[in-house]
């Protein structure tokens, strides 16, 4: 395969950085999108190979994605695979919520995701074998207590993924949603939580390098969606066919201060 071309978003941290490191390690040329030009600087200095490009974007932006993606175009020429990671959390209870926090959310999370899959797209069009992944979480199919707003914006992630294979099949572009589970990052240090409610235990999470293999699989050999955690992924499916037992299995596994419901 020839040097393939790929742009992640949300690339200063985490999974992002961790797939930004293994994709120029596998001869990608990569371009690097976050908000913070300092950290994409550091790691672009980090990664083999040459040619990577930082491109300094606030996606709740429009007009920041509209121009970022022109300096793409220019720079690459035509693009091979968009992994579409930036997003941010918001641990609260729904009485709780602040509108302004809400609208981050959203705007981060599902229309900064669909407005670079639009920029992208003339891009893609002009890719070898182009493919998305679009990162989901496992909570974007099984709802979570505290966290109704992020888990509504990777639900919404997960059915942009379902109506884009579609529609973008005939363009020859495969779109594969990857749903990873609790992941070792700074991800929940750095969420709003306004009434401190716990994190959970990371003692047995993925590392980031785990989850950016399976990114670098489905551009190998793209599927329509992957969950890392097998237990969530029938657990989503238990919700439809049975909610009161899901949500019996899931009060248990998360314990803290919820209760099953009684009716």
């Amino acid at each position: 395969m020839s040097e393939r071309r790929a742009l992640v978003t949300g690339a200063s941290s985490g999974i992002g950085a961790a797939t930004a490191r293994l994709l120029a390690a596998e001869g990608y040329r990569v371009a690097l999108l976050a908000r913070r030009r300092d950290r994409l600087d550091a790691l672009s200095i980090e990664l083999e190979g040459s040619g990577h490009l930082v491109l300094p974007c606030d996606l709740t932006d429009a007009a920041s994605i509209a121009s970022s993606f022109v300096t793409l175009d220019e720079a690459f020429g035509g693009l091979d695979l968009l992994v579409n990671n930036a997003g941010m959390g918001y641990r609260a209870r729904v009485e709780e919520l602040d509108p302004a926090l809400l609208d981050q959310v959203f705007a981060a999370n599902v229309r900064g995701l669909l407005l670079a899959c639009q920029a992208a797209l003339p891009l893609l069009r002009k890719g070898s074998h182009p493919v998305v992944v679009n990162l989901s979480s496992v909570v974007g199919r099984r709802g979570v207590p505290g966290q109704a707003a992020y888990c509504a914006s990777k639900a919404a992630v997960t059915s942009i993924g379902e109506s884009l294979r579609i529609e973008w099949a005939g363009e020859g572009i495969a779109v594969c949603t990857l749903s990873p589970a609790l992941t070792a990052t700074g991800f929940f240090g750095s969420q709003p939580n306004p009434s401190a409610l716990p994190d959970p235990d990371l003692s047995d999470a993925a590392q980031p390098v785990e989850v950016a293999r399976h990114v670098l699989a489905l551009d190998l050999h793209p599927a329509p969606e992957l969950t890392l955690r097998r237990k969530w992924h029938w657990l989503g499916i238990l919700s439809s066919l049975a909610p009161r037992l899901a949500d019996r299995l899931l009060v248990q596994r998360v314990g803290g201060e919820w209760t099953v419901p009684k009716r």
